[in-house]
């Protein structure tokens, strides 16, 4: 009879099912065991937002025409961040939720960890699904979400009457709308992603402390954490959409307000750098043990490695081969190699769990999303004969 082996006795690191939103959302019936129904609560956020404003705008003749310099239809950052932004925000929970679960659990299923540490594991899990849970926690996160849209509108509004504003101090029904549901919507949705990156990073923080069975030779050049990395990729979905929301307020002030966009490059400079840095904090735990894993894995292959080629060079070389083995067929030359693939895949570890491709990924993730602003400095036909000639 085989013996059953001990596992975790904990729950699932889901961090996208659980607190008070969306409990809310499980009593109204959006989300349901085993239905996230993620396109139809996309969809309703667009609904309350972009097409609420849509129809409070029309209704006082601001959604088009020229009754205000800015109507609601021409302004770009109510499509970047109602029709994109937001619904790419909520659609990311199914592509990160997932991921995130799958790298918790496969520190065990892979052996990573060992049954001595189960019970370290699951409190980890435990610790993390509180916070995930905690109500003080996403209130700060609702009372952060409106203080940035209130300066946010103060320092960003475009200086012309638009369908927020037809004058200083005078907020249309849209204008109220967007202030007091639509952007600190956008602005908490944005936070509770970083809310649940600081969740994860903690979460691997207490698995960097626990006893990893990693090993130098690993083919992912990370010891076998190269999957922590990977997590990290997906982070991207969520880069994009804020980086659209922004692209469009940028678009605003550069057309309407006339501010050249040169003058936005220090700041877009400035932002991926951040953001990229923020995404890639939660890999940084396991750098220590991952650089003191190739010291001593050189040391030791290379020990390894000069014992091994002795032995073939005075037994091939050197002819000294007692028992006559012929050199043809050996196995002894296949070993050589096996040694050597080793030796260099550990000479090549790298000191944190990730393709070192990773950051240029994220890093475009925000920037693709700009890359429309370009056409307010050079014409369409000017980028395609630009693009052309760097294909050529």
């Amino acid at each position: 009879m085989t013996e059953k082996l001990p596992t975790p006795k904990g729950r699932e690191f889901l961090l996208m099912e659980g607190g008070p939103l969306y409990r809310i959302q499980r009593r109204l019936g959006l989300i349901q065991k085993e239905a996230p129904h993620i396109v139809l609560r996309a969809l309703l956020a667009m609904l309350l937002t972009w097409g609420v404003l849509f129809v409070l705008s029309a209704i006082q003749h601001h959604a088009f025409g020229h009754e205000v310099a800015v109507p609601f239809l021409r302004d770009y950052s109510g499509y970047s961040r109602f029709v994109i932004a937001i619904p790419l925000l909520v659609f990311a929970e199914i592509i990160l939720g997932p991921r995130f679960a799958e790298s918790a659990s496969y520190f065990v299923t892979s052996g990573i960890i060992t049954s001595n540490d189960y019970d370290a594991f699951d409190d980890a899990v435990e610790r993390g699904l509180r916070l995930r849970d905690s109500f003080v926690a996403e209130l700060i996160l609702v009372l952060i979400a409106f203080s940035i849209t209130f300066f946010g509108t103060q320092q960003l509004a475009v200086q012309h009457s638009n369908w927020m504003s037809t004058a200083p101090g005078d907020r249309t029904l849209a204008g109220v709308w967007a202030f007091l549901f639509c952007g600190p919507l956008l602005n908490f949705l944005v936070l509770r992603w970083f809310w649940r990156l600081l969740l994860w990073a903690q979460f691997l923080w207490r698995m960097s402390k626990l006893d990893l069975q990693i090993f130098p030779p690993h083919p992912d050049e990370a010891g076998g954490l190269g999957f922590v990395g990977r997590t990290q990729q997906f982070f991207s979905v969520v880069l994009f959409a804020y980086s659209a929301g922004i692209a469009g307020v940028i678009a605003d002030q550069a057309i309407y307000d006339k501010v050249p966009l040169q003058q936005f490059a220090p700041a877009i400079v400035a932002y991926v750098v951040i953001v990229v840095i923020l995404v890639l904090i939660p890999v940084v735990v396991f750098f220590h043990k991952l650089h003191e894993m190739r010291i001593l894995g050189l040391y030791q292959y290379g020990a390894l490695a000069t014992a091994y080629t002795s032995r073939f060079h005075h037994k091939w070389v050197r002819g000294e081969n007692p028992d006559g083995e012929p050199l043809l067929g050996t196995a002894d030359i296949q070993s050589l190699a096996d040694l050597g693939n080793s030796f260099h895949i550990v000479a090549k570890m790298d000191h944190l769990p990730m393709d070192p491709r990773t950051p240029i990924q994220l890093a475009l993730a925000c920037l693709i999303p700009m890359s429309p602003l370009l056409l307010i400095v050079l014409p369409l036909k000017d980028i395609l004969k630009l693009l052309v000639k760097a294909v050529m």
